[in-house]
């Protein structure tokens, strides 16, 4: 199955492109295709075996928040790298009630508090279930919860929490977020990649269009070498 979704409302059909491109140099380094249907995460372990194959290392990435759950990322962050990337949302699914920035987050003591001083432990990747004793007498629970009675307020807490935080507090500044920028660099690539190609793909099968990316990546870098030596006459 090839069929895939932006959004509720907007589908699409065939395969996902995933490129890497030098922010220094103007180069796509790698490429890889996956189907529609598969996360964008997967795209990005076979672009790291080819950075790699070529004798690179990642020192530091700007990605799509949607790469941020890959294993590159953990690798990344493990070897002393820096990860740069949209930051995921907190805006409350219920209109009027708190979200989860009101709660502060510990991180090294491994616990959440609640607007009301309520505290709870809990392992990053889990489901924080506050007490549904306290969250019943809480004169806020109006504006936290609308659990049915007997039930408290729930908070996910991401696996990757600590690095989440890390890109909130580069966004709330005008240098975070002109970090967070540079990757529209990549954005571009992208479209003239498209532009060339078009919006279909040319060939059933994902080695096939994985050719074809590779085509288009190596033509994308000729005309950037050419522009950076017209500049320079």
């Amino acid at each position: 199955m090839r069929h895939g979704r932006k959004s509720r409302s907007k589908r699409f059909d065939g395969y996902k492109e995933h490129i890497a491109r030098d922010l220094d140099v103007p180069a796509i380094v790698a490429c890889a295709v996956t189907p529609a249907n598969r996360p964008e995460e997967e795209g990005a372990a076979p672009i790291l075996e080819d950075i790699e194959h070529q004798g690179f290392a990642l020192a530091e990435v700007h990605i799509d928040r949607a790469y941020v759950n890959s294993p590159v990322v953990t690798s990344v962050l493990a070897s002393g790298g820096e990860v740069f990337a949209k930051p995921w949302a907190l805006r409350s699914r219920t209109p009027g009630l708190f979200s989860k920035a009101a709660f502060r987050i510990d991180l090294r003591s491994k616990t959440i508090t609640c607007p009301a001083g309520e505290v709870e432990a809990f392992e990053p990747g889990e489901t924080v279930h506050f007490d549904p004793e306290a969250c019943g007498a809480c004169s806020m629970r109006a504006s936290c919860t609308q659990a049915a009675s007997g039930s408290g307020r729930s908070v996910s807490i991401a696996k990757d929490e600590a690095l989440q935080k890390k890109l909130r507090k580069l966004q709330v500044t005008a240098a975070g977020r002109e970090q967070l920028r540079e990757r529209v660099a990549v954005e571009h690539s992208l479209a003239h990649i498209a532009a060339r190609k078009g919006a279909r793909a040319r060939y059933l099968g994902v080695r096939k269009n994985l050719f074809d990316l590779r085509r288009s990546g190596a033509i994308q870098n000729l005309e950037a070498l050419h522009h950076i030596h017209r500049e320079a006459a």
